[in-house]
């Protein structure tokens, strides 16, 4: 505290200049503690405009343990003309935030008689933790802003500034969804709401669905990343906000260029696979053919064809992520395509030793959907569980009626998908460590393109269970009726048409 002693007493006129040119926040009292005058910095930390800090009793805004405590310390100082200090003194403003401060108590002989002036500061250690935050606060690289617990800006850096194009005074005080666009401030308070019952450090926006606005009212794309911050203020809340414009928009582009690049490479490689294909085919009729020869064009064939499939897979994907999926719905009977497609696979089963089963129900199960469709996602099950099955080992396909589903699972005895996240095996172009290490062909296009199917139904697929005795994926779909229409065991399967 400035140090205000004088030869004669003090003018007040001349302590009032002296307190307003004071950056510490200063108050005069007179020995019973009744404010003389003070000046903005006071003001500021009571909560009290300048000119209605006079009259006012400073022990007014003590907590109740220090009251008696800070009256004494004015009396002493009066009486005996000594400086004392307080420590850790307890201090209010107005609207009841509090703040830990040292007060130093200084005896004045004033034109009005003995009076004390009280400097106010932030107590040593608190003033220190406190420049200590700030500096780490303007020195993050994101956009920090601090709420208190009613979704009021308290705090903001640099960063928010420049982002925002607000200056500090224009949020400070603002409730938080002045940076929310209008048509997420609904859903914001009620996030808030949620938040504010169990606080907890999360992030927020990683799909990229999240918006923030700016003074002259853009919009652009964020990630926040909230954090819980407990204070003698109560809860305040820390949002660190990051612009992920460019990030979208190189993810858009890579999106496009990889689109476009699968679209023309499949379109190019589809009309040789095909020809390749049907004159195989040709030639297979042809009866002059050496034993040697027929194995070899076997060969030849079953490539092209697993090379065709993949293609396939990769129009339907790019189909999918373009316009969506299209669907032919019509009244099916899931244990007809089940059938089909378990029968489409038992040759390449048989080829590799695995045992392939299927159990289905002795009564129609209905669903709305297209049969092609619905036969290409149990195809893309059955060819996963073929893959990661070993010779000697068995897949099994059951088709059941569950709570209102036909539900289709798929059970393999291979070596589960191991400790990766399960969601990730349906993401495009996704392949498992262990499928790359035992050279499992495929370019991890099927499960993602069985998803987006069964998706389109209205129905799910998710991995029931993955383990080191197998894994079972389970596919489920809304019924269509909740009649059962009995069907002869004898009745022959449908065939299919050609699956795109």
């Amino acid at each position: 505290m400035q140090q205000l002693y004088a030869d004669g007493p003090w003018e007040l006129d001349a302590l009032a200049t002296i307190f307003a040119r004071s950056r510490e926040a200063q108050v005069l009292t007179d020995p019973d503690g009744i404010a003389v005058l003070g000046n903005a910095a006071a003001g500021d930390l009571l909560g009290l405009p300048v000119a209605q800090l006079a009259g006012v009793e400073v022990t007014r805004f003590a907590r109740a343990s220090m009251k008696g405590f800070v009256s004494q310390s004015i009396r002493t100082v009066a009486l005996n003309d000594v400086e004392l200090t307080v420590r850790n003194a307890r201090v209010t403003q107005i609207d009841g935030v509090w703040h830990a401060l040292d007060l130093t108590l200084q005896p004045m002989s004033t034109e009005r008689g003995p009076m004390v002036a009280i400097g106010l500061r932030e107590a040593a250690d608190r003033y220190g933790q406190t420049q200590l935050f700030r500096g780490l606060l303007e020195a993050a690289p994101d956009a920090m802003v601090i709420v208190d617990d009613s979704g009021c800006i308290v705090l903001v850096n640099a960063q928010v500034e420049h982002l925002f194009g607000y200056a500090r005074s224009e949020l400070v005080g603002q409730p938080v969804e002045l940076l929310v666009p209008d048509r997420f401030s609904g859903g914001h308070l009620a996030y808030r709401a949620g938040y504010s019952r169990e606080p907890r450090t999360r992030p927020m926006g990683g799909q990229g669905d999240l918006y923030a606005r700016r003074k002259d009212g853009t919009e652009f794309p964020v990630e926040i990343s909230l954090a819980p911050l407990e204070t003698d203020q109560g809860l305040l809340v820390s949002a660190a906000v990051r612009d992920i414009s460019e990030r979208k928009r190189l993810q858009q582009e890579n999106d496009r260029v990889k689109d476009e690049f699968f679209a023309t490479v499949s379109h190019e490689l589809r009309t040789p696979l095909t020809s390749l294909i049907g004159y195989g085919e040709l030639m297979a009729d042809l009866e002059d053919l050496t034993d040697q020869g027929r194995r070899f064009l076997t060969v030849m064939l079953r490539s092209a064809e697993r090379e065709l499939r993949l293609v396939d897979d990769l129009l339907t994907l790019v189909a999918i992520e373009d316009s969506g999926l299209a669907i032919r719905n019509a009244r099916v009977d899931v244990g007809p395509v089940v059938r089909d497609s378990v029968e489409a696979a038992r040759p390449r089963a048989e080829e590799i030793d695995i045992a392939l089963s299927v159990r289905l129900p002795q009564e129609q199960l209905l669903v709305d959907g297209d049969s092609d469709r619905l036969g290409q996602a149990v195809d893309n099950l059955l060819s996963n569980a073929l893959k990661f099955t070993p010779a000697g080992g068995s897949v099994h396909v059951d088709v059941v009626e569950l709570e209102g589903h036909v539900e289709i699972e798929v059970h393999d005895s291979g070596g589960g998908i191991g400790d990766q996240d399960p969601e990730r095996v349906f993401e495009r172009l996704y392949r498992a460590g262990s499928a790359v290490a035992q050279q499992v062909p495929g370019a991890g296009l099927g499960l993602t393109i069985a998803r987006a199917i069964v998706e389109a139904h209205g129905g799910t697929i998710r991995i029931v269970k993955s383990d080191r005795e197998g894994t079972t994926f389970a596919l489920r779909l809304p019924r269509a009726t909740p009649e059962r229409v009995h069907a002869p065991a004898e009745e022959p399967a449908a065939g299919r048409g050609v699956r795109a």
